[in-house]
């Protein structure tokens, strides 16, 4: 049972680290785009959540972390969408990250997650754009798909790092706890 609570208790504060970590990597570099959104780094945090923490705390990591930069950059608008993208790719990533057995299925994985960035967003952007009066949707969401595009590349690549770093940390951890 104490095992249980233990585990538990790690869960949640992986969890927590990775809400700011997931928030910080977002909200530090940001380059704006035509939408009123932005690109950033935070990818990288957002797939490795669901590597790290499994589907749902991924999720919840990635998506709370996520939609928290999005009202403090004053994108308020977009933090329900960015929610639910986000949560959504962590969530893929964390299904099905331990059947990548190699390295060349992990970066398919990775890149499969970040095409539903590029469409979510491709959608919200629409939606957003279209209940507000904005002219030229389609063209206008279309815009986004480069920029959208290069995060998902960065957070790739950024993600392919940082699990590096997290199964080295766990690991440590780990051995420190059967010592």
């Amino acid at each position: 049972m104490n095992d249980k609570i233990n585990t538990q208790t790690k869960k949640l504060a992986f969890t927590g680290v990775f809400i700011a970590l997931v928030f910080a990597l977002t909200i530090v570099v940001r380059v704006p785009s035509p939408t009123g959104g932005y690109i950033n780094i935070g990818d990288a945090a957002v797939l490795t959540a669901g590597i790290i923490l499994g589907p749902v705390y991924g999720a919840i990591a990635a998506g709370l972390g996520s939609a928290i930069s999005d009202i403090v950059a004053g994108a308020a608008i977009y933090a329900p969408g960015t929610l639910i993208i986000k949560a959504l790719m962590a969530l893929v990533v964390g299904l099905f990250y331990k059947k990548c057995k190699s390295n060349g299925r992990l970066i398919v994985l990775l890149i499969l997650s970040e095409l539903i960035m590029v469409a979510g967003y491709f959608l919200y952007d629409a939606l957003v754009l279209y209940l507000t009066g904005g002219e030229n949707v389609f063209l206008a969401s279309l815009e986004e798909i480069v920029g959208n595009s290069l995060q998902g590349a960065i957070g790739v690549i950024g993600a392919i790092m940082l699990r590096r770093l997290f199964e080295d940390i766990l690991t440590k951890m780990n051995e420190e706890k059967t010592s």
